[in-house]
Parts: C-alpha cells; structure tokens; sequence
C-alpha cells in the first residue's frame, strides 16, 4: 500500500465558483504548503486575504467532517485553531475531497529548529497542550463526524481494548513475536496505571512541531499562532495524549521534553513515568503497524521504532 497520492493544485478557475459560496474576494493564485501528509494549498485573494485548501486522500481514512466536527470542542477557548468554512466529500467540483480553512498565519515549529530560543517554543508547546487537556469530553473514543465512535465510559477498558487491537495489529503485520510478547506481558501488568484518569479530555493525538505555526513578536520572540490538523483527534485520558505528544516532538527534536514538560505543568497520576512508560509503550506499537500498513516500513527492515521498543523491553526486564 503506497502512502503517496498524486494531487494537482487546482486551478483558479475551478476554485472561483467554490468561494463564491463564501461570499469572498476572487482567487488570484494557488500556491502548495509544505511540511505536511497530504496535499495543502494556499488560496491567495484579490484583496490581499488567503485562504487554504486541505486535500483529503483514500489512504489516511481522514474526512474534512470530522476534522471540522472535532474543533468545535475548543470554541471559546484562547485557541488559535483551524476553522473550516466549506466542506466537500462529493468529488464533483474537484477529483478529491477538500475543506477550505482560514488561513492561519505562521511557520511550523520545525522551522525554528536548532534556534537559540527553540527551548521556549516548546515550553509553549506544553502549555498549549495543557489548554487542550482542560476540555472535558463525554466519552473516551475517537471523535468522529458526529459524535464519539464507539464511546467507552472507563479509560482502563479503553486503554486495555486499545492495546489488545495494537498488539494484534502488529503480530499480523510482522512485528517479532517475542518482542510482542515481551511488552505485552508488560503492558498487562500495568494496565492498572489506567484506572486513575480524571476523565476523557480533548487529545490532538497528533500534536508534533509539523502541526503548531509560531511567529515572532515585534520584539523577536516566539509567539505560537495557530493549532492545525484535527484528523487524528480522539477523547482520552490526558496522560495518554501527553505520552503521545512527547514521543512525536522527540522523535523531531531530541531532548526537547523537558521543555513541554515544563510548560505543561504536573502531570496528574501518581506515578506519571510509568504511566507515560505503558501509553508510549501502545503509541510506538501503533505507529509501527500503520507504518507497516502503508508501506512506509519495507518487511524485514530493523526500524527506529523496533530499537526504542527493543531498548523498552529491557529497561522493564533489568
């Protein structure tokens, strides 16, 4: 299964009848965004607006309804997210189906890496984590077009039916079976870290400097600007997407953890490392069979993943 998909930008022509729905000023050029995992255009107006065209393709299984669905939770709050203004499933205006956004000025974080104050950034990271943490949600479960999928009242049935279909999911796309064993033996003997939650909570589940835009002030410094990318979002424990968080920006700025860690404030658990070691745990796991699912991980290749699962093992077993 190949994780690409050939999109070709639209032409101003096919987009000036879709904006014509939203009442705004005409396109005058299309430009392609980069840095993300599906196609993304920036609409520039005749009267100096932009706006952005996000493509959906058939291999992420992401649709702009429940993206759009998923960041009504955060309104009201001090949040600069994505905000969907039309919608399109039907492929009929254009071969693939698209939302258009408001367009969020700012450059991804990973544009600043390596700068003096890269520290800060992530700092605000975790605060911004945090703000999204502090939205209760009715159910742990994915966020769907209309509601939570297959919504679990208790975060330990959650945690444990999640790490049930993980570790399936990699034994039968080829993942070692002792390994598998090994960390599974391991998760099940933890899963009671699961049992303190204070409640499902908004989880970006996807929240990596790719997904956060930072500008800087007019004193130089970095002010984030925007939160973007809500196809992956879910209903979890905040332990859980905190875990996630951090195993995403680490794998694209080592050591940046104790920044976001530091703006995030304490971790409600009373023993947030092993915690954070069992939901890390079911992320790698999870991200290794996708990978594999779509093809990004040839068979049989030793990957980065399976030596931090490996090195995991360990530590546990020592």
């Amino acid at each position: 299964m190949s994780t690409e998909q050939d999109i070709i930008a639209p032409t101003v022509t096919q987009l000036d009848p879709i904006l014509r729905d939203l009442d705004v000023s005409a396109p005058i050029t299309v430009t392609e965004l980069q840095g993300g995992t599906s196609a993304t255009f920036r609409i520039n107006l005749s009267d100096g607006g932009a706006l952005v065209l996000k493509t959906y393709d058939e291999i992420r299984g992401k649709a702009p309804t429940k993206e759009a669905f998923a960041t009504r939770f955060l309104d009201g709050l001090d949040l600069p997210v994505t905000r969907y203004l039309l919608l399109d499933e039907s492929r009929s205006r254009l071969p693939f189906r698209f939302a258009i956004t408001n367009y969020l000025h700012g450059a991804s974080i990973r544009a600043f890496k390596g700068q003096p104050d890269e520290a800060e950034i992530y700092r605000q990271m975790g605060a911004l984590l945090r703000k999204l943490h502090a939205v209760p949600m009715p159910a742990f479960g994915y966020i769907g077009e209309s509601g939570i999928i297959d919504p679990v009242a208790s975060n330990l049935d959650y945690v444990r039916a999640e790490a049930e279909r993980e570790f399936q999911h990699f034994r039968e796309r080829g993942g070692d079976p002792a390994l598998a064993n090994r960390l599974e033996r391991s998760a099940r003997a933890r899963y009671d870290l699961a049992a303190h939650s204070r409640g499902p909570v908004f989880a970006h589940n996807d929240f990596h400097p790719g997904n956060v835009l930072v500008n800087r002030d007019a004193a130089g410094k970095p002010q984030l600007t925007a939160l973007i990318d809500f196809g992956n979002a879910r209903a979890a424990d905040a332990v859980f997407d905190l875990a996630k968080s951090l195993f995403n920006c680490e794998h694209e700025s080592p050591g940046c953890t104790p920044a976001i860690l530091d703006g995030y404030g304490p971790i409600d658990h009373p023993d947030p490392e092993a915690a954070l070691w069992l939901y890390t745990v079911l992320h790698r796991i999870s991200m290794w069979s996708w990978l594999r699912y779509v093809g990004a991980i040839p068979e049989g290749e030793n990957h980065e993943l399976i030596t931090a699962l490996r090195k995991m093992a360990d530590q546990v077993s020592a």
